[in-house]
């Protein structure tokens, strides 16, 4: 357990309440003790909205038009209608770990919960190959290659090849459960089919701006995971409904870490990444960003501060986009949790909540 004077935001879930102690005290900030405007704990279910508690549902809109998968609080995979929320458990210890919040993908395998060898039409572009169990499935036609399972679940086998465009051949041997062929450099949680291949669009979840947003300031600190990210794919935006005038946290591909950017009328005001070695995609980091006019700063695992002391705030801002930009850039993101404060926080506040 952390000590008490750690309030980032997986520590905060750790911390004891008094009876008459509001429920946002343990997510006020370490130095001010500023209380927060909003708190998503997707790890343990804590939601709230401008100091009012209640139901994931209250402050997020989630929508999703086809059914998805997740882990559930049993450790197996089940699935969830369309619209709905997924919060992911880890299989193992079954404890929750986040809310999904994946891309579009499709399942070329068909006929995955009763699996048989077949040929499927692919295209030569990246494609991920996976499956739970210890038999093989070995490839001819437009890829040659054999892939042995590793185990029975949780314990999943995956491959990344490009094959050529054209007939794959997939031949399975022994035992092999929830098989999934599908465009994409890792493997994305599992998408039964039936007779044809099946989509699971996209997980757009956003929050409405209301009273509890500073126009004029702000803080947020978002902790997760990015396991797939293509450039420019988005961890946190706040926009007006346009990609024109906006902040992002956003993967840059080149740096390889979590870039803050400042938009106003078309115009970048400030551009900054934060001091230190890059991050692996799939690998857990918390990001603190901070903003007033002239006054930008971001934050990663504790690093150093990052500022830019020029730049206009973006004005006419109305919804908070998670893992998604408005006109779509998305990857494939596992949320633990994200914590906004209105108000400018103090560059010692901002690391202390990024470590």
């Amino acid at each position: 357990m952390k000590v008490v004077s750690d309030l980032s935001v997986s520590s905060a879930r750790h911390r004891p309440v008094g009876v008459s102690t509001p429920w946002y005290t343990p997510w006020n900030s370490p130095i001010s003790a500023t209380v927060p405007g909003l708190v998503l704990d997707f790890a343990t279910g804590v939601y709230g909205l401008g100091g009012a508690l209640g139901p994931l549902q209250s402050s997020v809109s989630l929508t999703r038009s086809t059914d998805g998968t997740r882990i559930n609080a049993a450790g197996a995979i089940e699935v969830l209608g369309p619209n709905s929320s997924r919060i992911d458990h880890d299989p193992v210890t079954q404890a929750p770990i986040g809310l999904l919040l994946e891309s579009a993908r499709t399942n070329l395998f068909i006929q995955s919960n009763t699996p048989l060898s077949q040929t499927i039409t692919v295209a030569a572009t990246p494609h991920v190959i996976s499956f739970y169990g210890d038999g093989s499935i070995t490839m001819s036609g437009g890829f040659v290659g054999v892939v042995t399972g590793s185990g029975a679940f949780p314990s999943r086998t995956d491959l990344v090849f490009t094959p050529n465009a054209g007939d794959l051949i997939v031949t399975l041997s022994g035992n092999i459960s929830s098989p999934q062929l599908e465009e994409g450099d890792i493997a994305s949680s599992y998408i039964p089919t039936t007779g044809s291949a099946t989509l699971r669009d996209d997980d757009i979840a956003s929050v409405t701006l209301g009273p509890w947003f500073n126009t004029s300031q702000g803080t947020l600190v978002f902790e997760g995971s990015l396991d797939s990210a293509l450039a420019n794919d988005r961890i946190i935006e706040i926009d007006g409904g346009a990609t024109t005038t906006r902040f992002s946290v956003l993967w840059n591909s080149v740096l390889g870490l979590p870039q803050f950017q400042v938009w106003e009328a078309g115009a970048l005001q400030a551009a900054i990444a934060p001091p230190g070695n890059s991050i692996s995609l799939g690998s857990p980091f918390r990001v603190a960003i901070a903003y007033a006019a002239n006054d930008f700063a971001v934050s990663l695992n504790g690093s150093a501060v990052a500022t830019d002391t020029s730049g206009v705030m973006p004005t006419g801002l109305t919804t908070l986009r998670l893992g998604r930009s408005v006109w779509g850039a998305q990857g494939l993101m596992l949320a633990e949790g994200l914590t906004y404060y209105p108000s400018r926080l103090s560059d010692g506040e901002l690391q202390t909540l990024s470590a």
